[in-house]
Parts: C-alpha cells; sequence; structure tokens
C-alpha cells in the first residue's frame, strides 16, 4: 500500500473519486433543495389559489352589502318623503298605515260627533234655562279656561286625561296669539 499511495495514477483516482463523492453529496443537497423548494412553491400557489378565491368572495359580499346599503339608503329616502307627507296621503300608499290611520279617523269621528252632541245639548239647557247664545259661548269659553286652570267643579281638569294634560301649554300659547 505504500507503493500506492506515492503512485500518481492512484492519486488521481482518489482525488477523482473524492470530487465524485463530493458533487454525488452536492446533487444530493440539490436534490433535496429542489424539492424543498417545489413543496415551498406548491404550497404558495395553493396559497395564492385559497388567497384569490377568498379575495373574490369577498369582493362579491362587499358587491352585496354595497348594493343593500344602496338600497337601504333608497329605501330611507322613500320612507323620509313619505313622512313628509299629509296623513291621507301616506295612508293611501301604505296598506298597513292605512288601517291603523282608519282607525285613529274613525276614534277621532267618534269623539267629535260626542263634542257636537254636548254642544247641541249645552245649547238645548242653556236656551230652555233662558240663557241667549252668547251667554252660552261666554259660558263655554269659561268652561275651557277652568278645565285648562285645572280648576273645574266636576272633575273635568285637563290633568284627567294624559293626552290633553300634555298638549295643555301648547293650546294656551296657541289660543292666546
Amino acid at each position: 500500500m505504500s507503493n500506492d499511495y506515492y503512485n500518481p495514477d492512484n492519486y488521481f483516482a482518489q482525488q477523482a473519486k473524492q470530487a465524485e463523492e463530493t458533487a454525488r453529496l452536492a446533487e444530493v443537497a440539490a436534490k433535496s433543495d429542489l424539492d424543498s423548494e417545489k413543496f415551498s412553491n406548491q404550497s404558495n400557489l395553493d396559497l395564492i389559489v385559497q388567497l384569490r378565491n377568498k379575495t373574490s368572495s369577498l369582493s362579491e359580499q362587499l358587491d352585496q352589502l354595497q348594493q343593500e346599503n344602496a338600497q337601504l339608503k333608497n329605501d330611507n329616502a322613500a320612507l323620509e318623503s313619505l313622512f313628509s307627507l299629509p296623513m291621507e296621503d301616506m295612508a293611501a300608499k301604505n296598506p298597513r298605515f292605512r288601517q291603523s290611520h282608519d282607525a285613529q279617523q274613525l276614534a277621532l269621528a267618534k269623539w267629535i260627533l260626542s263634542q257636537k252632541a254636548y254642544a247641541e245639548t249645552a245649547f238645548r239647557i242653556g236656551i230652555a234655562a233662558g240663557k241667549s247664545a252668547e251667554q252660552i259661548t261666554a259660558l263655554y269659553k269659561d268652561s275651557i279656561s277652568s278645565v285648562l286652570a285645572n280648576a273645574t267643579r266636576h272633575g273635568n281638569n285637563a290633568v284627567g286625561h294624559p293626552v290633553l294634560k300634555a298638549n295643555a301649554e301648547r293650546i294656551i300659547k296657541n289660543n292666546q296669539g
């Protein structure tokens, strides 16, 4: 063996084998790196596809929400416009409101009827008691003041009804002007 060590052919053969082994190891490392890069690239590609799909889905949702928002803005504007109309016009445009409005109008008509009947009764009694129409009207106006001032003799004060109580100040202000 000692002769082999000094043999130039053997030296170059060993050098070639070492270079071959180094090249083989470098090739294995390169293949491993290549496989790792391929896996990484495939993972990145899968992630890109997922992100594109998610972006597309979110874009569709955004478009849908923007359309819904625009529709809600239009609906809101339509309602604001509707609420600015007289109640009879509102009732003509909305059947559900029509039911409520008609019920309120019926209640108001019944109340007006009762007030007209009380006024007619008061005039009949007043005339039968020898009072003139002017005296009865003056008595009526005095009664209004008494009701609003909560100073009636028979418990018909404004504080006895929540709607009248809530609006008494406005009624007084409107009658003064």
